[in-house]
């Protein structure tokens, strides 16, 4: 079967979309499933729709992460701030003596099929493909299901989650049938093989860069909610922050149909290259990327570059500055000083970037009308269909309701809100 034709029950939302809205009326149910519920429910999908045939399946899980401040990471080595989920993915799988691979997804009557060694395989099916070719352990195909509790419109903290849960069932899958040998590697070791095998594959999906961000939290072990990347050395650190004083945090979905960012993505891409390109023959040749242009230099940038590539330029370079501001604010639990960065983050979206529709424009207006009830800000999280709210917890629930009733008149899909 063509892997583009994937259907949800009850509705005609493309690809593999709709079937994760179960998982996400977990979340705004405000319930929060343990990692063994998760996978203990990965495997029951498995072996119910698929059969038992083929034995007994492995099961790997990943905790998703949503970029605070991040997505600019997608374009140059530079810093990004997540904010990890306690929701996740599960994948479990095992091989099958078939010529295809079959995916189940909770929630979706089809069953996807396709070759996973094919190339160009359309839609979540090409993610999939990808990740068991770097793999490259055997050439063989595979049974697979996936359930998850991540809203896709955050789009690279999806994908990301998936490819991590997925990679750990297929690794499992293959220490399996080599024990005892080779060797049995050390976790730490496990972790950054995989790390980079995921990146690679993201990377091939989406035609450009993958941001090692996304991987590096979904991950990471650490349970503080705040982490800091640094793309470039691939290393991260825990944000501590007061729990006593920690604001509430929200999603707002208005879009869920984003698989993978296509062409504009890879414009921008483009863009973020040529403007790299200018600088170094524009009195900037000891720039190796966007993140060596100092604050104090950005002016002069600017002027090197020229009217076309401006606003490029001012959006990555400030992203990346921001983020070490919003560090500092939630060291000092200076929430309303995070919000505000938030608000001028998701300004420049929409002036810089032109990441943003109207009904970001919405959401946007909406919050700096709450500020005074409670609200700190919100910035669009992904380059997708999903925005952040930051917030006292007894004014997120309020505000949602604010953000559904007003939203509605301006689009005939679902607006899906849920505390985090």
């Amino acid at each position: 079967m063509d892997s583009r034709r994937i259907g949800s029950e009850g509705g005609t939302t493309p690809s593999f979309v709709r079937p994760f809205l179960y998982a996400l009326n977990r979340m705004q149910a405000n319930e929060v499933l343990r990692p063994s519920q998760y996978m203990d429910r990965a495997r029951s999908i498995l072996m119910d729709r698929l059969g038992a045939g083929g034995g007994a399946p492995v099961t790997g899980f990943s905790r998703g992460a949503a970029g605070i401040i991040a997505d600019q990471t997608h374009y140059f080595d530079g810093y990004a701030l997540l904010l990890r989920l306690q929701q996740g993915v599960s994948v479990s799988a095992r091989r099958n003596e078939s010529s295809h691979t079959r995916v189940v997804i909770e929630g979706v009557t089809e069953v996807l099929q396709f070759d996973a060694y094919e190339q160009d395989i359309p839609g979540f099916g090409g993610l999939l493909a990808n990740l068991v070719q770097v793999l490259g352990k055997e050439q063989v195909q595979f049974d697979v299901s996936i359930v998850g509790g991540i809203p896709t419109g955050l789009g690279a903290a999806f994908h990301a989650a998936a490819a991590t849960s997925f990679l750990l069932a297929l690794d499992a899958l293959h220490a399996e049938r080599e024990r005892p040998s080779p060797p049995a590697q050390e976790p730490s070791e496990l972790r950054t093989d995989l790390r980079d095998k995921a990146i690679e594959a993201l990377s091939r999906w989406y035609g450009h860069r993958f941001s090692p961000a996304f991987v590096i939290a979904s991950l990471s072990q650490a349970e503080d909610p705040f982490l800091l990347v640094d793309t470039s050395t691939m290393e991260y650190v825990p944000v501590p922050s007061d729990s006593a004083k920690r604001p509430g945090w929200a999603i707002v979905e208005t879009s869920h149909d984003w698989q993978k960012p296509m062409a504009e993505s890879q414009k921008r891409f483009d863009r973020a290259e040529a403007v790299t390109g200018t600088l170094r023959t524009k009195g900037f040749a000891h720039i190796r990327s966007l993140r060596d242009v100092e604050h104090r230099e950005l002016e002069q940038a600017l002027s090197a570059v020229g009217r076309r590539y401006r606003s490029t330029l001012r959006h990555l370079v400030s992203e990346n500055r921001n983020v070490q501001k919003c560090v500092v604010a939630i060291r000092k639990a200076d929430w309303q000083f995070l919000g505000a960065l938030l608000m001028i983050s998701q300004s420049s979206k929409s002036s810089d970037w032109d990441t943003t529709g109207d009904l970001h424009e919405l959401v946007t207006n909406l919050a700096e009308s709450a500020s005074l009830d409670g609200i700190f800000g919100v910035v669009q999280s992904g380059e997708g269909g999903c925005m952040l709210v930051v917030g006292q917890p007894f004014s997120l629930p309020a505000f949602l309701d604010q953000v559904r009733e007003k939203a509605a008149p301006h689009t005939s899909g679902a607006i899906e809100t849920f505390i985090i």
